[in-house]
């Protein structure tokens, strides 16, 4: 006896079950941030399709590049969805590496046809954000439709968060970024177990620049600095626009001589590139440790008085402002951490 298996009508119509609309409304079109966007995606993904495991892999806010002499295969990543998962190179999975390679979805069949894994580049803008590794998803007609009309949902939904989070001229990161994820990580205490940097530049007597170039030229300095500094720091190292010609850095994992070196590094750099037309240009740079639980506040305060000392004091010169303390150069400011104050 032959069993016929009739088609639903959303199977003969190709239209996507209205129930799963329902749900991708529900867990993507709601949200207002990107971390909370792709923690809808893992869970409609697990919902909807019931993979064996799903991976997601990456460096850090600004995606998966080289830097400096660090070669693309040799880039340390982790699961951001396992707590605690250990780093592994691009090189190790050669899928992983070819999809930031390529850019391309990397599809690889399991031994039945319609069983695979998938490979997916999230882009950040030009760059990849990270890799999204999904194993044993059935890419049967139905859930391949219903597949697709996911990733495209979260592709537009996180392309206009993330625009929303970039300042257009120099695409760093912006001062609304720059407040919102420094506070968060502040208050989650995710700083509170490593050596971490804040550190404030001021492009020197930029008002003269724009006054004897104009300000064509100006945003050139303003882009071409921008530029710089992405080819200067790591990937895994935050970088923003704080405003007009100042810019901020997050330098993660490093101590008090790393940080100065890398700080250093790049003020040189800048004083040694010849900019058009306007030639030489230097940055003031002021810097401060992190410390856990201490408002943003703080923090931005204690780098601003050494970027002021530096102003006041030569310009073109990388400063701490705890080495500034120690040396009796600054007065200690009140520091908050919760409800106690501290000298």
């Amino acid at each position: 006896m032959t069993i016929k298996i009739e088609k639903s009508q959303e199977e003969q119509s190709g239209l996507i079950p209205i129930v799963v609309l329902d749900e991708m409304v529900n867990k993507l079109l709601t949200q207002n941030n990107r971390r909370a966007l792709m923690s809808g995606f893992v869970d409609l993904i697990r919902s909807w399709h019931k993979p064996k495991q799903i991976q997601l892999f990456a460096d850090g806010l600004r995606g998966i590049m080289a830097h400096r002499s660090l070669e693309l295969a040799d880039i340390q990543v982790s699961d951001l969805l396992k707590i605690n998962s250990a780093s592994i190179s691009l090189s190790a999975d050669s899928h992983i590496y070819q999809a930031v390679e390529t850019q391309e979805i990397q599809i690889v069949n399991n031994t039945q046809s319609h069983i695979v894994d998938l490979y997916i580049p999230l882009m950040l803008g030009d760059v990849v954000g990270a890799i999204l590794v999904i194993k044993g998803i059935s890419f049967e007609a139905m859930n391949k439709r219903i597949w697709q009309q996911m990733l495209a949902s979260y592709t537009h939904i996180h392309r206009i968060l993330y625009s929303g989070e970039i300042d257009p001229l120099t695409r760093l990161m912006n001062r609304s970024s720059f407040d919102s994820l420094l506070n968060q990580t502040i208050t989650e205490k995710k700083l509170s177990a490593e050596n971490s940097y804040f550190a404030l530049m001021d492009i020197d007597f930029f008002k003269k620049i724009n006054d004897n170039f104009g300000h064509l030229y100006g945003d050139e300095v303003l882009i071409l600095l921008a530029r710089a500094m992405a080819e200067s720091f790591r990937s895994n190292d935050w970088l923003f626009r704080y405003g007009g010609e100042e810019f901020a850095v997050v330098l993660h994992h490093v101590d008090h001589d790393e940080a100065m070196c890398s700080l250093e590094r790049f003020r040189r750099k800048i004083e040694e590139t010849n900019f058009p037309q306007v030639s030489q240009v230097t940055i003031s740079i002021g810097f401060s440790a992190i410390v856990a639980q201490e408002p943003s506040s703080s923090l931005i305060d204690r780098a601003d008085q050494a970027l002021y000392y530096v102003k006041n004091h030569g310009r073109n010169q990388t400063l701490c402002y705890e080495t500034l303390v120690e040396q009796g150069l600054l007065k200690p400011a009140i520091q908050k951490v919760g409800e106690l104050e501290i000298f």
